[in-house]
């Protein structure tokens, strides 16, 4: 199996996708609905990338990475934000988010990024 990708988001079929997407490029894609299942995951699995949603009930992807970093959990992340949340990316960036994909993505940039820092 390949590297491991975790895939946060609250919606679904965005997390459907991503699975349909990434799995066929031979990686090992797991889902997480929100940030705080995602710190659960984490604390048990190592994981290669994660793919992150900005905007999430219960906790977001900026509260979500805070305790990744509180934790000192190794994970490269890149952020997945819709256009009107760009400002909050120098967050993401400044607490050690390697890059941010602006949804709805292009699957080739998508693709592109995560062959980048999945390695």
């Amino acid at each position: 199996m390949g590297k491991k990708i975790l895939v946060t988001d609250d919606q679904a079929g965005i997390r459907k996708l991503l699975v349909e997407i990434l799995t066929p490029q031979g990686y090992d894609v797991h889902e997480c609905a929100d940030g705080v299942e995602a710190l659960e995951f984490l604390n048990k699995n190592k994981v290669d990338l994660m793919l992150l949603d900005m905007k999430m009930p219960q906790m977001d992807g900026i509260t979500t990475l805070k305790r990744i970093n509180e934790l000192k959990i190794d994970v490269k992340v890149i952020f997945m934000t819709a256009f009107g949340e760009l400002k909050v990316t120098k967050d993401a960036e400044r607490l050690g988010a390697l890059d941010y994909i602006l949804k709805p993505f292009d699957i080739i940039q998508l693709l592109e990024l995560v062959n980048k820092h999945a390695i």
